[in-house]
């Protein structure tokens, strides 16, 4: 296995606990009050970690000009997916329902960047789209289904 497919796995493993977590212990809190307390460890892991690991890298240079006002962008709106998919909880979502459409995300993230590079999507990537679709048909259907 390489690199990138070792931390993406980790990554949904980590993501996974903490979803389970998210919806068993604090459903009951205000999704600011979530992310107030989880930043905090974010920022300490992001800067301890970088200052321990420096080297003369230049991905190690911070960003400037219009990269930085684009990652400062960036960052408003991971900012704005975490409050919605902590509300996602925080609002009565349940486990499966919420990581069931987060299987959506390799196909919006698709799209936008086809849209992004200006780009068409082939047979392949329609079908899974409409399959993708589909998929969310059912399980919202099933949601409410008693």
């Amino acid at each position: 296995m390489n690199k990138p497919t070792i931390f993406a796995f980790l990554a949904m493993m980590l993501y996974a606990a903490t979803n389970v977590v998210l919806e068993e212990k604090f459903s009951k809190f205000n999704n600011l009050t979530i992310m107030c307390i989880y930043v905090l460890p974010v920022v300490l892991v992001a800067f301890v970690g970088r200052w321990l690991t420096k080297t003369s890298d230049p991905s190690f240079d911070f960003p400037v000009g219009n990269e930085l006002i684009i990652l400062i962008v960036l960052g408003f709106m991971w900012a704005a997916a975490d409050y919605f998919y902590i509300g996602a909880y925080t609002n009565g979502g349940s486990l499966l329902t919420i990581t069931s459409i987060m299987v959506m995300f390799p196909a919006v993230a698709s799209i936008i960047k086809l849209v992004w590079t200006h780009g068409l999507p082939n047979m392949w990537q329609v079908s899974g789209y409409l399959l993708a679709a589909c998929g969310m048909i059912l399980v919202a259907k099933g949601s409410t289904a008693t």
